[in-house]
């Protein structure tokens, strides 16, 4: 976990295990890209694992290396093999209505299986509507990122609510580091810097972008701008900055 998260607590992971969709913009050319992420210094780049295995060692220049693996029981195999890979964690992930409770209680034996290799688990628990549409109101994020730390996540991934004082009732009622996705790709810079901050000044522990970093036109440039928020406690002003 010390790989993953700073003195200060905080962490900057970049989501990049977007390819099983196939090769979205921005992820056309997963060398250029990891090039590119890492020269923002980032703490964590979150992939699959043909890339960590293809480009073992542009992915080396970085702090930490995250898995993702299948978020159900048959995952368990992988913990071990994550060990084997040299991953620094793995994350599991669902998208579903609660009322399908069996998808997330499938955490269960996967973190389980860290705990027993010493493998951090990184958890992405997020509501959604039966027609798959992404919660984001305080009550539904408060209740899965809870699930998620009671099935055993170290640290978790959940959607933003949209203000700080709402993502502070998330933070508060969580035994879990909260971190934040990011989703569709934002409006604008400021969109994306206003919700880091608000992340932060909510106790959050960090963020998990991918589209709103990758599918910037300038990559390096905006994981520096989230950078000096999240590691410099910068104002929104002085990030936006980075990006000129």
């Amino acid at each position: 976990m010390g790989k993953i998260f700073r003195e200060d607590g905080r962490t900057l992971i970049v989501a990049m295990d977007h390819g099983l969709f196939g090769p979205m913009p921005g992820l056309e050319c997963p060398a250029e890209t990891i090039k590119k992420v890492v020269a923002g210094c980032p703490d964590a780049i979150m992939t699959n694992q043909g890339i960590i295995a293809q480009f073992a060692k542009e992915l080396s220049a970085l702090p930490s290396v995250i898995w993702t693996i299948p978020a159900d029981a048959t995952g368990v195999s992988y913990v071990a093999k994550a060990v084997k890979l040299g991953v620094d964690a793995v994350k599991i992930g669902v998208f579903a209505p609660f009322a399908q409770r069996e998808k997330y209680e499938a955490f269960g034996p996967i973190a389980a299986a860290c705990e027993e290799w010493g493998m951090p688990c990184f958890v992405e628990p997020v509501p959604t509507t039966d027609k798959g549409e992404v919660l984001h109101d305080v009550k539904s994020v408060k209740i899965a990122a809870r699930m998620g730390a009671e099935i055993g996540g170290d640290f978790l991934k959940v959607a933003y609510t949209g203000s700080s004082k709402t993502f502070k009732e998330v933070v508060d009622t969580c035994p879990a580091p909260v971190t934040i996705m990011g989703g569709p790709k934002m409006e604008s810079d400021r969109d994306v810097l206003e919700t880091v901050k608000g992340m932060v000044e909510a106790g959050g522990a960090g963020v998990a972008f991918g589209r709103n970093l990758w599918q910037h036109k300038d990559p390096t440039a905006m994981v520096r701008a989230i950078r000096k928020i999240l590691h410099e406690d910068a104002s929104v002003d002085a990030a936006l900055k980075e990006l000129k």
